[in-house]
């Protein structure tokens, strides 16, 4: 059984920002709509555990320019089949790193990266599309990488990437949510603003990226990509409902889906069993 501190999210709002909310969409709506965006696009960095320091020492790590930031990339392995890790929201490239012994030990090298904002980039700010330009900037450097695996946010990050092109020949997310609509609507009430806030908030976002948000939710991508899939996701998960892994696996007709229990959000990332199956999956 799980224990209570597993069944909380990871990340939760703060009664005193809840209250600031409140009190500053009672002034403007428009204006609350505007600060929630900013904040809708700040991840938070988390402290780094130990065991994620000594897997970065072990890698071979340098600094690459990405539009105005400093994105710090990483390479394990020396295979000539490569994969490249992606992690989700607030989170960094040792935290899915975590599946480099079984990926090596199979045979591959493994590329990560920490995104704009997260890990050792610099950055205050980014989003999930900009998440996917770098996917496709890793794909230029390393033209080796031949599947894709993203945690989370990553996981849809990739999904949007292989609709704009990206050439992969395997895709695995873990742990992702089906909707950007999702999202959105889980940001807006851990802040505590009304639907009238979030519909400004998604105007707003609609008209930024010219994009609808229909057209970047993953149940949506996925029925617009032939490769072959394999869905992850933790029945217990707090942070993402298991219906969403269940709703993605019918509308992504090429796809496996894997389920798992008392792992919650992250744990999976460190489980054998599960890095095993992802092994068989790329290997079939």
């Amino acid at each position: 059984m799980m224990n209570k501190k597993e069944l909380n999210p990871a990340i939760t709002a703060p009664n005193w920002l809840r209250k600031l909310f409140a009190f500053l969409e009672f002034i403007s709506p428009i204006l609350t709509s505007r600060i929630a965006t900013l904040l809708f696009f700040t991840p938070i960095r988390f402290n780094t555990p130990k065991l994620e320091f000594e897997i970065s020492n072990k890698s071979l790590s340098k600094t690459i320019k990405f539009k105005n930031n400093r994105i710090k990339i990483y390479e394990w392995g020396n295979s000539k089949n490569a994969v490249l890790l992606v992690h989700g929201w607030s989170g960094r490239a040792t935290q899915v790193a975590h599946l480099n012994e079984a990926l090596i030990e199979a045979g591959y090298k493994v590329y990560s990266f920490d995104a704009p904002a997260h890990g050792n980039s610099n950055g205050r700010h980014t989003h999930m599309l900009e998440f996917a330009d770098l996917i496709f900037k890793m794909k230029k450097l390393y033209p080796e990488i031949e599947s894709v695996i993203g945690h989370s946010i990553g996981g849809a990050a990739c999904i949007y990437a292989l609709t704009q092109g990206l050439n992969a020949e395997k895709c695995i997310i873990i742990g992702s949510p089906l909707s950007t609509h999702w999202v959105l609507n889980s940001f807006c009430k851990q802040i505590n603003v009304s639907q009238k806030v979030e519909n400004l908030i998604k105007t707003h976002l609609e008209y930024k990226f010219k994009k609808q948000f229909d057209d970047i939710s993953i149940d949506s991508m996925v029925t617009k990509i032939n490769i072959k899939g394999m869905i992850i996701h933790c029945e217990n998960d707090i942070d993402t409902p298991i219906e969403h892994a269940k709703y993605i696996h019918e509308k992504w007709k090429n796809s496996t889906l894997l389920l798992t229990q008392n792992l919650g959000h992250r744990k999976i990332l460190k489980n054998k069993e599960v890095s095993q199956s992802i092994i068989d999956f790329l290997k079939t």
